[in-house]
């Protein structure tokens, strides 16, 4: 099947007429450059047409004929003169300029796709790279156009007033109570007042404390109770394991008991209204094992063609694998965190990754409580996060670090310190019962 070339000669030629009609000053945003316009004459005349905005000359078919031949962009100077005078002359303008050039724009992205395309096609048929990486290069050139496609670029703030406006007046009717998306832990939603869409929060704990069972526990009240969409990729345990741990929680029951088989009627009755509870929300999971963040990005992509989010959970960041990027563990884990953060914007919904920590906090003889700089490999996970939660446990599996502690009241609780709120109160923490038995956590 031949596709001819996608463009509109009759918008480029209105785009231009327009500008040599009515003209434009100089840091007027047209909506395109020289490169998405699909005749070349047209691409020439454009760049002369900036040229002569940036030294605040009029625009007229003589002023940008004359930068023509002072730029050697002339191919043929009578016939394209003639053209020059043509459009000025039997302009017939009907629409606003941007009209003109976002149809340009839209159709010159389109070029750069199938441009992109049929490169791809061409290196599955020539690369000797095995499919992971030839499928990873063809995924980061599609998205890179992508983001150039969704890339808002400069506008005016006076495009922001209505917006303002109206957040302004949420605020005042709010009175600073939970405006992004709940998740259903008082002193959480108190002090972030709810995750806001475009954030990315790190949530970071010492292996064993229960940042997964957190993050399931999250999820759960934002699908189950809240009935909005969680997507939740697990590069650790199997979908198998998590739905345990997420009827077990619900159920309020021992997932240890459960592997034994000695359930009684009330038991049994418990787990099957949480199994019920669970499949019928709108929860979904993807265990693959091995995941890169294209891979992770592509995906979330897809769901969203059919569904639109409301909470992503990455289970965890410092295993997740970004095959484009050769300069060692640290490099790698940036450009995760980086792409983490812009999955949040794109998907217009709050990411929370689960991070490891270094083993640096165990070797602190006085003060084990998290920090920043616990996080392994850190410095780019700390600026790309909009928040950084750590959990803190002086008990863990019941059993103390000192004898003498066993009767503190610090047992049974968990230490939620947020490190980092980029919106709101940071360096505060707040407790939360856990029991592990169940893989609860609960508000006090």
């Amino acid at each position: 099947m031949s596709i001819g070339p996608l463009y509109e000669n009759e918008s480029e030629k209105s785009f231009l007429a327009h500008l040599l009609l009515k003209g434009a000053t100089g840091g007027t945003e047209f909506g395109v450059i020289p490169e998405d316009f699909y005749n070349d004459l047209h691409k020439r005349i454009f760049t002369s047409i900036l040229e002569i905005t940036d030294s605040n000359i009029p625009i007229d078919p003589l002023s940008v004929t004359n930068n023509l031949r002072e730029k050697g962009r002339f191919k043929d100077e009578i016939k394209e003169s003639e053209y020059i005078i043509n459009l000025y002359s039997n302009a017939i303008i009907v629409q606003p300029l941007t009209y003109y050039s976002r149809r340009i724009k839209k159709l010159s992205d389109r070029r750069k796709y199938i441009r992109t395309l049929q490169d791809a096609i061409e290196t599955v048929h020539t690369d000797p790279d095995d499919n992971e990486n030839l499928f990873t290069k063809v995924e980061v050139d599609l998205s890179k156009i992508s983001r150039t496609v969704q890339s808002k670029g400069l506008k005016s703030v006076k495009e922001d007033k209505g917006e303002l406006v109206d957040y302004v007046k949420l605020m005042v009717e709010t009175k600073g109570a939970t405006t992004g998306l709940r998740t259903h832990f008082t002193d959480l939603d108190d002090i972030t007042t709810g995750l806001k869409q475009h954030e990315l929060m790190i949530l970071a704990a010492r292996p064993g404390i229960g940042k997964t069972t957190l993050a399931l526990n999250i999820a759960a009240n934002v699908a189950i109770r809240d009935k909005k969409t969680v997507a939740i990729f697990s590069l650790e345990m199997s979908r198998m394991e998590l739905l345990i741990k997420l009827i077990c929680s619900e159920a309020r029951f021992n997932s240890k008991a459960l592997k034994t088989g000695l359930l009684t009627k009330d038991n049994q009755t418990s787990l099957i209204k949480s199994i019920i509870s669970v499949t019928s929300s709108p929860l979904y999971i993807d265990d693959s094992g091995a995941l890169t963040i294209w891979e992770f990005k592509n995906r979330v992509r897809q769901l969203q063609t059919t569904t639109p989010l409301s909470l992503i959970i990455v289970d965890y960041l410092q295993i997740m694998e970004d095959p484009t990027v050769k300069d060692g563990r640290q490099a790698v884990v940036a450009s995760i965190s980086r792409n983490l953060k812009q999955m949040a914007k794109e998907a217009n919904c709050p990411v929370i990754a689960l991070s490891q920590m270094s083993r640096e906090v165990e070797k602190r003889s006085k003060d084990q409580r998290p920090q920043l700089s616990d996080l392994r490999e850190s410095g780019a996970i700390e600026q790309d996060a909009d928040i950084v939660a750590f959990i803190h446990r002086e008990f863990k599996d019941g059993k103390s670090k000192n004898d003498e502690e066993e009767n503190s009241d610090r047992k049974g609780k968990a230490e939620i310190i947020i490190a980092k709120n980029r919106s709101g109160v940071a360096q505060v923490s707040f407790d939360l019962l856990f029991t592990p038995e169940y893989g609860k956590f609960t508000s006090l």
